[in-house]
């Protein structure tokens, strides 16, 4: 019996040849195997590059995560403790009247407004609004104890003045800029009442005399039924105009408002300055407004005047 084998290697040719041909033969192209290996060769090199710069870079970048969260914190807590010191200003305002202009009146104000009438007091009703425990863990220094009024007025120039002071440690940064000092103010007017007695410490009752005035006049009056402040309408012809005069002696003009050279008619008063032409114009509607003697800076009426 005979058995065929089939050869499954490659017919080699009967012709010399050397190690170096197999080695072509296998990779005909040896430059490409040396580009595979420089390019694996570079990106080892690159991914160790990368971890050196990401275990730089990222412990920059938590800190400075860090900072700004705890910048985030410390802005809210400046504006809740401006939220209270808002509110006790105001409320130390209501107390301002009684406590300055009724001292020793214990029903009136009486022990709440005493107590908030003060640098003092005004800090501890703050620290009662915002809670010890909540500044205790707020990025205040010393917590309740760092917080300070020592810069407040109260009730200078009628005025509540809350400023306070307080300092924090911001993290990471140098230890020559540490503690960082914030200052917070609330300030409003403090409720005193209004005096209307218009000058009475000055002493002058002139001061307080009460005169009267036309929008247009020369004068003012001390009775508003006084005979200038009557108005008196004259009418008078064209040619007569030039020659007529006031009870000042001055002569008239035209009417900014109904002044017609035209019209043969004027319409005259005994103490205004200007001719009109209609009955109607506002010119010769009289407005009298009551102001204070020492805002006038005319002289008085010869009438009513002396």
């Amino acid at each position: 019996m005979t058995f065929y084998i089939k050869n499954k290697f490659p017919k080699i040719p009967n012709e010399k040849f050397n190690r170096k041909q197999i080695l072509l033969k296998e990779n005909p192209n040896p430059e490409d195997e040396y580009k595979r290996a420089s390019v694996t060769a570079s990106l080892k090199k690159v991914k160790g590059s990368m971890t050196v710069e990401a275990a730089l870079v990222l412990p920059l970048f938590l800190f400075a995560m860090i900072a700004l969260i705890y910048m985030t914190e410390v802005l809210r807590f400046s504006g809740n403790l401006q939220t209270a010191m808002s509110e006790t200003a105001r409320e130390a305002s209501v107390y301002s009247y009684p406590f300055k202009e009724l001292t020793g009146k214990s029903s009136i104000g009486g022990a709440a407004g005493s107590k908030i009438m003060g640098a003092a007091g005004a800090k501890a009703v703050v620290i009662e609004m915002l809670g010890k425990d909540y500044i205790a863990g707020s990025p205040v220094r010393s917590g309740s104890g760092g917080i300070s009024f020592i810069h407040s007025d109260i009730l200078k120039d009628e005025m509540i003045d809350l400023a306070v002071v307080w300092k924090t440690d911001i993290p990471f940064i140098p230890d020559e800029l540490r503690p960082v000092k914030i200052i917070d103010r609330a300030r409003v007017r403090a409720f005193t009442g209004y005096d209307n007695t218009h000058g009475s410490e000055s002493g002058s009752d002139e001061e307080e005399t009460i005169v009267y005035v036309t929008d247009y006049g020369k004068v003012y009056h001390t009775s508003r039924e006084c005979s200038h402040l009557k108005l008196t309408i004259m009418t008078v012809g064209r040619s007569e105009v030039k020659s007529k005069r006031n009870e000042y002696g001055a002569k008239y003009y035209e009417c900014e408002y109904c002044g017609d050279k035209s019209s043969t008619g004027y319409f005259i008063t005994t103490d205004g300055d200007r001719y009109h032409t209609s009955r109607s114009c506002p010119g010769l509607k009289r407005t009298i407004h009551e102001v204070y003697l020492s805002e006038t800076g005319l002289p008085a009426c010869s009438a009513c005047g002396r």
